[in-house]
């Protein structure tokens, strides 16, 4: 007889993946007591981009592609519900 174990997990702090100036907090522990009087400067604004990265042109493409992928699904989903529905009538 086989019998299969799993191991048990250690459990870990668990630690977010974000940056200190996520949380408004210096970086080194050493320092946080020195600059706590001292607030933190403002994040910038990012820049201001002069071109459009998704056109109309592109728009359409890529609707063109969700619309046939969404005809063809349905296709498959009403071939399927008619199967089934003649299948109900030979399985009793």
């Amino acid at each position: 007889m086989l019998i299969l174990c799993m191991s048990k997990k250690t459990r870990r702090r668990r630690v977010p993946n974000l940056p200190p100036e996520a949380f408004q907090v210096p970086a080194d522990s050493a320092g946080a007591k020195a600059n706590i009087a001292q607030p933190l400067a403002a994040p910038e604004p990012p820049a201001q981009s002069t071109h459009r990265s998704t056109s109309a042109s592109q728009l359409r493409i890529e609707y063109r592609i969700v619309l046939h992928d969404l005809r063809t699904t349905l296709t498959i989903f009403a071939g399927l519900l008619l199967v089934m529905v003649v299948l109900s009538f030979f399985v009793r």
